[in-house]
């Protein structure tokens, strides 16, 4: 059975938004190319600029999943509930363990009913 380790799974996020931030840059590119050509009066061809406005709405809305989908697994690998809390668990176990030793003491200094 193959394990998907936190780490793994951060870096093939961390990868992939890599790879979709290349993408913005193309499409930026390509976006600066239209408005020279719209600045110098030349003739747009609609169907490339509707592709182009097409990628960069998709590719922002990959991105953002990407995004959401790492701070995740971040949180996860933290700790960090989905409702942005975390649990401290060296410092429960500490308050537990005080706890338990109060009852202790006043366990020892009188029966305990049943």
């Amino acid at each position: 059975m193959t394990m998907i380790t936190p780490e793994q799974d951060i870096a093939e996020s961390e990868e992939l938004l890599s790879s979709l931030k290349s993408a913005i840059s193309d499409l930026r590119r390509e976006v600066e190319n239209l408005k020279k050509q719209a600045r110098s009066g030349e003739e747009i061809n609609e169907t490339a600029a509707t592709k182009v406005i097409g990628k960069v709405t998709s590719i922002v809305g990959n991105c953002a999943k990407v995004e959401t989908y790492l701070n995740e697994c971040r949180n996860r690998q933290a700790g960090i509930a989905r409702g942005g809390y975390a649990l401290d668990l060296d410092k429960a176990r500490v308050e537990i363990g005080c706890k338990l030793d109060r009852l202790r003491r006043c366990g020892g200094t009188r029966p305990v009913s049943e």
